[in-house]
């Protein structure tokens, strides 16, 4: 499955872990609308989690894929992939910024024409 990241489709939970990660109030600089913090992210708090989990129940975190950053129109993610205890798969989401740029959406208008009847 992770061999083949377009696979990964509807087969999963997807929970927004934002509001999880430490925000710092002034970060130098790192993110100018105070969305990210240049140093502690999504795979900082993976790790942080994978140490409690090994604290409380003596396991580690199983990692199905690694955190990588995604653009969504004009919304930066970071995503990971993990399962839980009974194996299902589950999306970590971290929002980590917006774009300031407009983003075209790659999309071309149907015209309601060109399918075969």
């Amino acid at each position: 499955l992770t061999r083949r990241e377009d696979l990964l489709g509807l087969n999963h939970v997807a929970l927004d872990v934002t509001g999880c990660i430490p925000r710092p109030s002034d970060d130098g600089g790192a993110a100018a609308d105070g969305t990210a913090c240049a140093l502690y992210q999504l795979r900082e708090w993976m790790d942080d989690l994978n140490d409690l989990s090994v604290e409380t129940f003596g396991r580690t975190v199983r990692v199905a894929l690694e955190p990588t950053k995604r653009i969504v129109g004009r919304e930066v993610y970071e995503m990971a992939f993990v399962y839980d205890a009974d194996g299902t798969l589950l999306e970590l989401l971290n929002h980590s910024g917006t774009l300031g740029q407009e983003v075209e959406s790659g999309w071309t208008p149907w015209d309601g024409r060109g399918f075969v009847q």
